[in-house]
């Protein structure tokens, strides 16, 4: 069972994290049109506005109704977010088709490309660490199929460049658990709080 106040933590929060992730891919668009297939791009682009639409529209639902299923609410920002990592992971395959561009082109863009996910899976862990397992779903699939695929082109400067981001991500996800646990303990202790109150007002006791 999830925590009602980790869930309203993720949906209060992520209006921030869904207009920053839908900016970072207005510019990837602008930087990748004389590089990649424009119809592709172009593709991708509506569907990730389409997905950022629903998940907006996700968020103001949840926040302006009654809600008692907290696992629910749960799922469907775990699903969202899910994808929205994969539609990252999935650019450097599809705007950079492999040996259409020279070896320091192709390290270049993708470099950019790694460097809006980096920046994406950092801003992400003030929004998405209320739950692990939530920023585990947009940073994997957001990072991993990226490294793998530069690792996996055998020169030593694209194996580096997947190598650090890489590295880097296991970074952040440390982070993201020590941020959580944080969280957790604020959690608790406003619910003591809230216990401490009740019964001090059962009991006509008033704090000044």
């Amino acid at each position: 069972m999830s925590d009602i106040k980790q869930v309203e933590s993720l949906y209060q929060h992520s209006y921030i994290s869904f207009i920053a992730t839908l900016f970072a891919a207005i510019l990837v668009y602008w930087l990748f049109k004389s590089v990649a297939d424009i119809n592709v791009l172009t593709t991708w682009l509506i569907v990730f506005v389409i997905i950022t639409v629903i998940r907006i529209f996700i968020s103001w639902r949840f926040l302006n109704i009654e809600h008692k299923n907290s696992d629910l609410w749960l799922i469907a920002f775990l699903v969202m977010s899910m994808i929205s990592g994969t539609l990252w992971g999935l650019t450097g395959i599809l705007f950079i088709e492999k040996g259409t561009l020279p070896l320091l082109d192709s390290v270049l863009y993708h470099g950019m490309l790694l460097l809006f996910i980096a920046a994406l899976i950092t801003g992400s862990i003030v929004t998405y660490s209320a739950s692990k397992i939530v920023y585990l779903s947009f940073s994997v699939p957001a990072v991993v199929p990226q490294c793998l695929l530069l690792i996996s082109e055998g020169d030593k400067y694209h194996s580096l460049l997947g190598g650090i981001v890489l590295i880097y991500a296991c970074v952040m996800f440390v982070f993201s658990v020590y941020i959580h646990k944080i969280f957790a303990e604020n959690i608790k202790i406003e619910a003591r709080n809230e216990l401490l109150g009740f019964a001090l007002k059962k009991n006509g006791i008033k704090l000044d």
